[in-house]
């Protein structure tokens, strides 16, 4: 029997084992009866008050409490199951850069915000406990440590959590007190912090800096004031843009205003040959009765009414659907990625689960490796309402990276690649295996589609 197999009962069954020790477990298991999948986990009693919290909290950034029952003295917790990838599994492959960040940033000051008024303090917040879905959205998971905020203590019962995340009051440094609020918040600023590199000096270090600080007073107080301030330095952002863009303008619409046309200055007169004078002179002494002043009058013209002309309405021109003008309701104005196993179309899932993997071949680390004859298709169908140019595809598996150019691909147009997977990384010997795809193009923002491999049970 399974080291947690009792726990599963007729309702569950084992999809994944995803952490297994005598202390804890996190499995991906699937409800029979709501026939779903969900995350089962093992927690100590005391969790008990924190989970009754979670259950009755409504929040799109916290995975839903399905169910809390105890067996054998421990708490058992089935929760939402989360289809994605970990921050700490997005920094892999990919940077993150500022705008993305800041959209991360909002979605967890909104999480905690909730949190915070049940009187929930995470206590353990950092990149492996936060989930990216594929539309970047956030999930605050793991709620092992976290504890209820209580006015009357001066400090924490237990002092835990991750180093380099966690504050220094949350090791009963400095003698700030119990954790609260602000140290989710300075939490949540190291983990930005991560996000953006040592190097960062944007927009938000000025944020950030204040997250981190030392001492609690010295940060931001609540989750609302922390997401104003980045509200507010966002509307400033724009006002100075849109003040930049209108002094361009108003220099444009006065630059006639300001060119000053030089006046071509008066050719000096050369003076006429003497032959010339004396001829002139000879001429004025002939004339012997003056002419007179005349003045000229241009002629009135008679006015000259039109006829009105209709010009006719041109005709609509014929519909037609060669590929270059596909009809409109075929546009879906994105370009996707559609990823084949063994010619089998994979869902739009991030997790892919795969089976049979037992008898797979291994490398020198133990690591699980796809046979011989897998292989991946990887389809790009163009609805993006414009051609692809000099586009490229960078395949990662694992360690593993790849550039591969394809030809260009028309607007309302698809194309496949094949992707090698044999021998190729399908799992470590604990964890998940990964593939992402990144494809590149002249014009068109870069598009990703990541997929995490885990082992069936």
């Amino acid at each position: 029997m399974n080291f947690f197999e009792k726990y599963l009962g007729d309702t569950y069954e084992l999809v994944d084992t995803l952490k297994s020790s005598e202390q804890s477990f996190v499995a991906t298991v699937y409800d029979k009866r709501a026939k779903r999948l969900c995350v089962m986990k093992r927690r100590e009693p005391n969790c008990l008050p924190i989970y009754k919290l979670l259950k009755d909290l409504d929040s799109p950034h916290v995975p839903k409490i399905y169910r809390l029952f105890e067996r054998e003295g421990k708490l058992i917790v089935v929760e939402e199951h989360i289809d994605g990838q970990t921050l700490e599994e997005f920094l892999i492959y990919r940077t993150v850069d500022e705008a993305l960040t800041e959209k991360i940033l909002l979605q967890l000051c909104d999480a905690l915000k909730e949190l915070h008024a049940k009187k929930i303090i995470h206590r353990d917040l950092k990149p492996s406990n936060i989930m990216l879905t594929e539309k970047n959205f956030v999930k605050l998971t793991d709620f092992g440590i976290a504890r209820i905020f209580k006015p009357e203590s001066s400090s924490d019962t237990e002092l835990m959590g991750t180093q380099g995340y966690a504050p220094p009051e949350q090791f009963g440094l400095f003698d700030f007190g119990q954790t609260d609020s602000r140290s989710d918040i300075y939490a949540l600023g190291m983990t930005i912090k991560i996000l953006l590199g040592e190097s960062y000096g944007g927009c938000l270090k000025k944020i950030l800096d204040k997250c981190t600080a030392l001492e609690p007073a010295q940060r931001f107080q609540s989750a609302e004031e922390l997401r104003a301030a980045i509200l507010r330095r966002k509307k400033f952002l724009y006002a100075k843009k849109i003040f930049a863009a209108a002094v361009v303008i108003a220099a444009i619409i006065s630059l006639p205003q300001t060119v000053n046309f030089q006046e071509t200055p008066p050719q000096e007169k050369i003076p006429a040959p003497v032959e010339e004078i004396q001829h002139a002179e000879k001429i004025q002494s002939v004339e012997k009765v003056p002419s007179a002043e005349k003045t000229f009058e241009p002629p009135i013209l008679p006015q000259i009414s039109l006829p009105e002309v209709n010009f006719p309405t041109p005709a609509p021109l014929p519909e037609t659907n060669s590929p270059q003008s596909p009809p409109a309701e075929k546009f879906s104005g994105e370009v996707e990625l559609k990823l084949f196993l063994n010619g089998e179309l994979t869902s739009k899932e991030h997790t892919v689960y795969l089976s049979g993997w037992q008898s797979w071949s291994r490398d020198k680390f133990g690591q699980v490796l796809f046979p011989n004859d897998w292989n991946a298709r990887l389809r790009i169908e163009n609805h993006s309402g414009k051609d692809l140019i000099n586009p490229r595809v960078a395949v990662n598996i694992g360690k593993d990276k790849k550039n591969f150019d394809v030809p260009a691909i028309l607007n309302g147009q698809s194309f496949d690649m094949d992707i090698p997977l044999g021998n190729k990384l399908a799992s470590p010997e604990k964890g998940s295996g990964h593939l992402q795809i990144i494809l590149s193009a002249q014009g068109v923002p870069q598009i990703f589609l990541n997929k995490t491999f885990r082992l069936l049970k």
